[in-house]
C-alpha cells in the first residue's frame, strides 16, 4: 500500500513478517489436519499523517495507547496485556516501547512503539501484539530448549562462550491464533556470534537471529592514506556526554575506559583486554602513528585503541543529538537517571587477532554492553604463491587456515572432477597425492564449497584463480577457519600457473611483510559498524535479505554523510574507489537490478539512496544534523525486519511529525531516483526476487 492511499481517519497496514530461519514444518495429524505451529506476530502500522488517532489518558501515556489499541484492531484483554518498556520525549513528541506479557511471559517479538503528541494523544503505532491467551505448558524443559538451540546452531562443534548460554520462558504464537510456552536462547560465542534462538514447546527451533553484523571487504592496491593526525582538546558533547567520556583520569595508552564506550587490545582474541601497557594519568593520548612500521609494531597499538575510544565517543555523542539517547536504547554505562537500561558500553576491540580483512558489530538488548571488533588488513604483497622461483600475489581467504613464512609445497594439481570437463571444484575431485595444492577456478558455486572438496581430496593448500581482470579478491565464506591454507591470485597468474601444473608450488607469508592496514584508525569502518548497533536498537531486527541489507546500507550511510565522501574504506582497502562495487555518486544501478542474494550488495542500493537524499538536503541548506536527526526519528516509526518501502515511510512520518514536511518531497525523490517510488515493492523468496520498481513521486513532487 503506498502512503498516498492513506485516505482515512486512520490508517493500518498489515505486515507479515519472516522468520529469520524459518519456522517449523507443519505437521499433519492423524486425521489429517494441520497441527498449531509457531508463526511469525503480523505487523500492523497505525499512522494518520501526524494527526490524533486515539485520545489522552488521565492514566498517562500507556493507558492512552492501550485505549487506542483496545478499539482499533486489539480486543481489550490484549491491549491490557501490553506493558511499558521505556519512554522518551523529543522536540515535543513523546516515544514508547510495549511489550505484551501472557500468562507472565513475554510474547516473542511483541515490540510495540507508539508516539503521542504534545497534548498526549495517540499519533503513530506499530504493534504486533497477539490475542492475550493463557499459554500452553511446554512438554521439553528449558535445558532441553538450550540443546536444541546450541545444536542446531554448532551442530556438535565444541565452543568457547563470552558468556553462559542463558534460557528465558516465553509465549510463542501459534497457527491456530493461540499461545504456546516457549524458550529464547541467547548464546554469545568468543567468535563474537550473538544469536537468539527461539524453541517451541516441543523442542522443535523455530526462528534463530544472528545479532552480529560481520562485514568483508575485499583487497585491492593503493595506500589512500592522507589524513594527518590531529590533536582534538576536550570533545565531549555537554548534553551527550555530561560527564565527559574517561572514567577517570586512571587509564593506560592501551586500555581506556569511559561512560560509553571500553576500548583495548585483544590481539590473543579472548574478548578480554589484554595486558595493559604504560599507564596515562594525564587524559591526553598523544602516541603518533608510523606508516612505515607494522600496526602492531611500536607506538602504533596506542594509536589504534586511542582513535578507536575517540571515534566511538565521537559517533556516541553525535548520534544521541539525532535521537539515540539512552532512553532510545543507546549505549552507556551510567544513563544518568534518562531511562533506558544502563551499563551497556560498547567494548570496543582494537586488532582483534579473531580475524582478519574485515569487522564486525554484535548487538544485544539494550542493558548488554555491545561488541565492536576491529581487524588488521592485509594489503598486495602479504600473501604469495610461489612457483619456479616466481612470486605471485594471492590475498587469503576470510576461512583460510593461517599462513606462514615457510607454508606449504607440493606439486600444483589442476581442479578434476573426474570427468575432466570442469575446474571450479564445485564438485567431489578424484584424489590427488598427499601434499598436492590444488588450483580451482573461480565460480559456480560457494568458495567454501571449493574448498571443503579440495580438502576431502588430500591436498594441503587451495589456490583459486580469478575469473574476472584485475586483482585478487579476499574470498569470503560462511565458516570462520578452514583446515587448509586458501588464496587466490588473478586470472593471468592462474593462467601462468596452471600451464606448470606439477611443478612444485609454496603458499606462504612473504617475509618480510608489508606492513598491513589497522581499521581502528578507519573512520569509515568504525561509522559502519557502528551503524548496525544503531539499527538493531532503534528499528529491532535487521536480519534477512532485505533488512539486512537495510542494516549494511544505514551503516554506510553514517559514514558517508559524516564524511561527506561517497565512497567507503578506502584506507583499509588500499584503493582510492573504496570497498563498494562503485562509488555512490553516480551509482548505476536501481531497485530492479538488485537480486537479493547477498546482504552487501543490497546495502549498496541503500547507500546510493541516502547519498542522493543527502546532496538534497545540502542543496536545501540543511546540514549534517538535520539529516541524521531525520533519518534516527524515522526509526521510531519503523517496523522490525523493515523493507525499502517501510524504512522511506517511517522517514515520511518522522518528518510529518516533527512539523518539517517541505522536506517530504526530497525523501520522495531520492528513493523514487533509484526505482522506490511510489507503488513500488519487492518480494523475496529463495530462489530470488520479483521487484516492481516505481520511479514515480506523489502529486506535488
Amino acid at each position: 500500500m503506498s502512503p498516498s492511499s492513506f485516505t482515512r481517519p486512520f490508517a493500518v497496514l498489515a505486515i507479515g513478517a519472516l522468520a529469520a530461519a524459518g519456522l517449523t514444518a507443519i505437521a499433519p495429524t492423524a486425521s489429517g489436519a494441520a497441527k498449531p505451529h509457531a508463526v511469525d506476530a503480523q505487523t500492523r502500522i497505525h499512522w494518520s499523517n501526524g494527526k490524533a488517532l486515539g485520545a489522552a489518558s488521565d492514566k498517562g501515556a500507556v493507558a492512552a495507547v492501550r485505549g487506542y489499541l483496545a478499539g482499533h484492531g486489539l480486543d481489550v484483554a490484549t491491549a491490557d496485556s501490553l506493558r511499558g518498556n521505556g519512554a522518551w520525549t523529543t522536540k515535543g513528541v513523546t516515544f514508547l516501547r510495549l511489550q505484551q506479557y501472557a500468562g507472565g511471559l513475554r510474547v516473542v517479538d511483541s515490540d510495540v512503539k507508539a508516539a503521542l503528541d504534545s497534548q498526549g494523544r495517540v499519533i503513530s503505532v506499530v504493534e504486533n501484539a497477539s490475542q492475550a491467551k493463557t499459554p500452553t505448558a511446554a512438554s521439553v524443559t528449558a535445558d532441553q530448549a538450550r540443546s536444541a538451540a546450541i545444536d542446531s546452531i554448532y551442530h556438535g562443534r565444541s565452543v568457547s562462550y563470552l558468556q553462559a548460554p542463558s534460557v528465558e520462558r516465553v509465549a510463542v504464537p501459534m497457527s491456530d491464533g493461540s499461545l504456546a510456552e516457549g524458550f529464547q536462547v541467547t548464546t554469545w560465542d568468543a567468535d563474537n556470534q550473538l544469536r537468539e534462538t527461539v524453541v517451541d514447546g516441543s523442542g522443535a527451533v523455530v526462528q534463530s537471529e544472528l545479532r552480529t553484523a560481520e562485514d568483508g571487504y575485499n583487497i585491492f592496491p593503493r595506500d589512500p592514506d592522507k589524513t594527518p593526525q590531529t590533536l582534538v582538546s576536550n570533545p565531549a558533547d555537554a548534553q551527550a556526554s555530561p560527564q565527559g567520556w574517561l572514567a577517570g583520569l586512571n587509564q593506560h595508552v592501551d586500555d581506556i575506559t569511559g561512560n560509553n564506550a571500553h576500548a583495548y587490545l585483544d590481539a590473543n582474541a579472548d574478548n578480554k583486554p589484554d595486558p595493559a601497557g604504560a599507564a596515562d594519568n594525564d587524559g591526553v593520548f598523544d602516541k603518533v602513528f608510523n606508516a612505515n612500521i607494522q600496526p602492531t609494531a611500536g607506538d602504533n597499538k596506542a594509536v589504534a585503541v586511542q582513535n578507536l575510544f575517540y571515534l566511538n565517543n565521537l559517533i556516541h555523542d553525535t548520534l544521541y543529538r539525532a535521537g539515540f539517547t539512552a532512553a532510545a536504547g543507546n549505549f552507556q554505562q551510567d544513563n544518568f537517571g534518562l531511562g533506558g537500561a544502563a551499563g551497556d558500553p560498547v567494548l570496543a576491540e582494537a586488532q582483534d587477532g579473531s580475524g582478519t580483512d574485515n569487522a564486525n558489530f554484535a548487538t544485544p538488548v539494550d542493558g548488554r554492553s555491545g561488541r565492536m571488533q576491529m581487524f588488521l588488513w592485509n594489503v598486495p604483497g602479504t600473501n604469495e604463491v610461489v612457483q619456479d622461483g616466481v612470486s605471485y600475489d594471492a590475498p587469503a581467504a576470510e576461512f583460510s587456515a593461517p599462513l606462514t613464512v615457510a607454508g606449504v609445497t607440493g606439486p600444483l594439481v589442476v581442479a578434476n572432477d573426474g570427468t575432466a570437463t570442469t575446474t571450479d571444484a564445485c564438485e567431489s575431485l578424484a584424489p590427488v597425492a598427499a601434499g598436492s595444492v590444488v588450483i580451482a577456478d573461480r565460480g559456480t558455486c560457494d568458495f567454501v564449497v571449493k574448498a571443503a572438496n579440495i580438502k576431502a581430496a588430500g591436498a594441503t593448500g587451495m589456490v583459486v584463480a580469478n575469473n574476472v581482470g584485475g586483482a585478487p579478491i579476499v574470498m569470503g565464506g560462511t565458516v570462520k577457519k578452514f583446515g587448509i591454507p586458501a588464496v587466490m591470485v588473478s586470472l593471468a597468474d592462474g593462467t601462468t600457473l596452471k600451464a606448470n601444473a606439477g611443478h612444485a608450488t609454496s603458499i606462504r607469508l612473504v617475509d618480510p611483510a608489508p606492513p598491513r592496514k589497522d581499521g581502528d584508525v578507519d573512520s569509515d569502518i568504525v561509522w559502519h559498524e557502528y551503524g548496525h548497533g544503531l539499527t538493531w536498537r532503534m528499528i529491532g531486527q535487521m536480519s534477512g535479505p532485505v533488512a539486512g541489507g537495510i542494516g549494511e546500507g544505514m551503516g554506510d550511510t553514517l559514514s558517508i554523510i559524516v564524511n561527506d565522501d561517497p565512497v567507503v574504506g578506502e584506507y583499509s582497502f588500499s584503493d582510492p574507489a573504496g570497498l563498494r562495487s562503485h562509488s555512490y555518486e553516480g551509482y548505476n544501478r536501481t531497485y530492479g537490478d538488485i537480486p537479493f542474494t547477498e546482504v552487501h550488495d543490497t546495502g549498496e542500493l541503500y547507500g546510493a539512496i541516502m547519498w542522493d537524499l543527502w546532496k538534497r538536503y545540502k542543496a536545501a541548506g540543511l546540514g549534517q544534523s538535520a539529516i541524521l536527526f531525520d533519518l534516527v526519528q524515522g526509526m521510531n516509526f519503523t517496523p522490525p525486519k523493515p523493507s525499502f518501502e517501510q524504512m522511506r515511510q517511517g522517514i515520511l512520518d518522522a518528518l510529518v511529525t516533527d512539523n518539517v514536511s517541505s522536506r517530504t518531497c526530497m525523501v520522495w525523490n531520492a528513493f523514487a531516483t533509484y526505482g522506490v517510488g511510489v507503488g513500488s515493492s519487492a518480494k523475496v523468496t529463495g530462489a530470488g526476487a520479483t521487484v516492481n520498481e516505481s520511479f514515480a513521486v506523489p502529486p506535488g513532487c
